[in-house]
């Protein structure tokens, strides 16, 4: 019998000693069973929720239709809901309908997999009808009874179990992969929201490699990638991300990393329309848009001046991602790293030198420019752009005479010029 916290077995104490029953069930059990700490914690009970109420005053409401609330014990909270069986699903995301039942074997068949259908509570024991014991024994995701009508319910259960595939490290059963794949267009109904989140979750997984596995196999990267991108690509995009299939778990498990190593797959025009096509967030958006944009400049830099420049034009924070994008792609695709390395051996030379690469380092600002009467606005933006140039090749001379003289000579050409 599984062990369950003290703070569940007092919940579930002072549930049953009100006269009703309850189970811990789901991911929890299924985690415990794998020797892993459980994140999360899910009671199901008969006890009506007024009766939850009383027994938890402090209770917090989470779905009322659902008759879900959070309960706290002692630091450990868990979400109690009461047995239900779920009426017609028509936008294949939730039910229209909920129909609370006093059988908990209703309530069990209404769920995704087997292994996340298993119940337990320490004085009734342990409920498994549909052997989901067995299933992680042999590290199976397997779909409760006919698969294709769990997906035709809840379409989001295709993206939910290639997650699990590449968290638990799990084989999904033959007939439930087919059943993905044959329901996969109903994930046109899912939000954009739900797909991203089930998305980034595969990516950051122990096991991404089996993520884009079943993504190519169920015809997943469709509804992941848009129409924009996934259906105006050609064989070579598509052989870089089976590719990188094989090859993204040698990679950190940075959501950064990952998520920018796709889209580094497809052509410029296609990267940035999956980029724009999942709403993620600006941040997130903005670092890819860096990567598609720059990534392959910065492996086309061979001195030390292209690198300053390059490094400067981006700023240092970026530029330190794009280096260590650099360097997981070649983990990824199995490339030569001696470029990376170069570029990082000639960067520490540039820091151990102390040379200027940003317009703080320069040894004059934009004061000391208006005082020899550069005037304010783009021509001394144009000054400065070209004082850093200057010494990207010539850091010796970072010296604020010889600088200002330089400043003035350009500036006066530059009137000769306007």
């Amino acid at each position: 019998m599984i062990q369950l916290p003290d703070e569940i077995i007092h919940m579930i104490k002072t549930i049953e000693s009100a006269g009703f029953e309850v189970y811990a069930v789901g991911g929890c059990i299924r985690d415990m069973i794998l020797s892993c700490r459980p994140k999360d914690w899910d009671l199901t009970t008969n006890a009506p929720g007024e009766k939850l109420m009383e027994l938890f005053p402090d209770a917090e409401i989470i779905n009322r239709n659902l008759g879900v609330m959070r309960v706290s014990v002692g630091g450990l909270a868990a979400e109690i809901a009461e047995y239900r069986v779920d009426g017609e699903y028509r936008d294949y995301r939730r039910p229209e309908t909920v129909c609370f039942t006093q059988c908990i074997d209703e309530d069990l068949r209404r769920r995704d997999f087997t292994m996340n259908a298993i119940a337990v509570n320490p004085f009734r024991g342990e409920i498994d009808l549909f052997q989901g014991r067995d299933d992680i024994r042999h590290r199976l995701i397997r779909g409760i009874g006919n698969p294709r009508v769990r997906f035709e319910e809840d379409a989001l259960r295709i993206l939910r179990g290639i997650r699990f595939s590449a968290q638990l490290d799990f084989e999904v059963e033959a007939e439930t992969l087919l059943a993905m794949g044959e329901k996969s267009y109903l994930l046109s109904h899912i939000s954009m929201e739900r797909i991203l989140e089930e998305y980034h979750k595969t990516l950051i997984s122990n096991r991404c490699s089996r993520g884009l596995e079943l993504f190519r196999k169920t015809g997943a990267w469709e509804y992941i990638l848009g129409n924009g991108c996934f259906a105006r690509a050609g064989k070579t995009e598509l052989d870089r991300l089976l590719h990188l299939e094989k090859g993204i778990d040698r990679t950190e498990r940075s959501l950064p990393v990952r998520l920018a190593l796709v889209y580094l797959c497809f052509a410029r025009e296609n990267a940035l329309a999956a980029i724009g096509y999942l709403g993620h967030s600006n941040e997130i958006k903005k670092r890819m848009l860096l990567a598609v944009e720059n990534l392959d400049g910065l492996e086309m830099i061979r001195s030390a001046g292209d690198l300053k420049r390059f490094a400067s034009s981006v700023g240092l924070d970026a530029y330190f991602y794009l280096e260590d994008l650099a360097a997981q792609r070649c983990a990824a695709l199995g490339m030569d790293r001696t470029g990376c390395r170069e570029r990082t051996a000639m960067y520490e030379r540039i820091i151990e030198n102390d040379e200027p690469v940003y317009l703080a380092d320069l040894a004059v600002n934009g004061r000391d420019l208006i005082e020899i009467g550069i005037k304010e606005g783009i021509g001394l933006g144009r000054t400065l752009t070209y004082l850093l140039d200057y010494v990207h090749e010539n850091p010796n001379d970072n010296k604020k005479k010889l600088l200002l003289d330089l400043a003035y000579a350009f500036g006066q050409t530059e009137n000769d010029r306007g």
